[in-house]
């Protein structure tokens, strides 16, 4: 995942400078409702996910393993679908990333931002693989009711133009957090940014930006539905090609049993600041959701 463009140059070999390949293609996934169609409806922001990107700038040194980072614009997007941000990834690993990008479907959901705030700007040390060139890095200056969600790089110190990149309408964006270390030099610093809220039940989306302090806000799912899940004939054909298989010895006496055939022989069920296990009645029969934990004697589960 990630591919990169960028003009010929006496730059020093790195990890970067290659793209991560997976070792077999991906296959073809059955048709299905939005499973695997590249394209999700936030509730008004359509988001589609990029993997090419043009290089914009590099720094050789600091950051992870001290081979710098190089900062990278999305491109070849659909029709229709505007930047929300720019990515960046450290220099010693081969290139493998993507971010979103987004349609304004609703008519108000997107809007240009109405001023750039510089954050940063430096050049590498090692200018002679580095043309000598600036690298200066842009916050999007979003208009009323709306918020950033990513940077801009550019190698000039002209503002970039302000239908560059899009700020998103603040109810649908939520808060973030930096998440892992991109690169740093002389107090600035990058990272890559995650959802402060996260989990099953979590409406918010990484953008697959890089972010600076204070974190940039991150989307947020405002149709929250499963429509994009995949069906059961899509998640046959997933285990079918990516679950592993496991092969039994002909003596083995330890195999796969049913949550049913634990509880019925020892394994007993408590929900969250209770003392008391729950009957097997109510372990079968209730439709509430409880945080549980599995208490059993040995003896008992794993007898037969």
């Amino acid at each position: 995942m990630g591919n990169i463009s960028s003009a010929q140059s006496s730059s020093p070999s790195l990890p970067i400078d290659s793209t991560f390949d997976l070792p077999s293609p991906l296959p073809s996934w059955p048709s299905g409702e939005g499973f695997a169609k590249g394209i999700i409806d936030l509730g008004g922001l359509e988001v589609f996910q990029v993997t090419k990107f043009n290089k914009v700038w590099t720094v050789y040194e600091g950051g992870q393993d001290n081979l710098g980072a190089t900062f990278l614009e999305p491109s070849s997007l659909p029709e229709g679908f505007s930047l929300l941000g720019f990515y960046a990834q450290p220099n010693n690993r081969k290139l493998f990333g993507w971010t979103l990008v987004g349609k304004d479907i609703s008519g108000d959901s997107l809007r240009p931002p109405v001023d750039y705030l510089l954050l940063w700007s430096g050049k590498s040390t090692k200018v002679e693989n580095n043309k000598d060139q600036t690298g200066y890095f842009w916050q999007p200056v979003p208009p009323d009711g709306y918020s950033a969600v990513g940077l801009i790089v550019t190698t000039t110190a002209e503002k970039p133009p302000l239908d560059k990149i899009r700020c998103v309408r603040s109810d649908l964006t939520d808060q973030s957090e930096p998440d892992a270390m991109i690169w740093e030099a002389n107090g600035f610093s990058v990272s890559s940014s995650k959802p402060v809220n996260r989990g099953t039940q979590a409406s918010s989306v990484c953008v697959g930006t890089f972010t600076s302090n204070p974190a940039l806000a991150c989307l947020k799912n405002n149709k929250f539905n499963f429509s994009c899940m995949p069906s059961k004939v899509q998640i046959d054909a997933l285990f079918k090609t990516y679950a592993p298989l496991i092969h039994f010895h002909k003596d083995e006496k330890y195999l796969p049993s049913s949550v049913n055939w634990f509880f019925s022989n020892g394994a007993l069920l408590y929900k969250k600041a209770h003392n008391k296990p729950e009957s097997n009645k109510t372990l079968f029969q209730s439709n509430q959701t409880a945080q549980i934990f599995l208490k059993a004697k040995p003896t008992t589960v794993f007898t037969g």
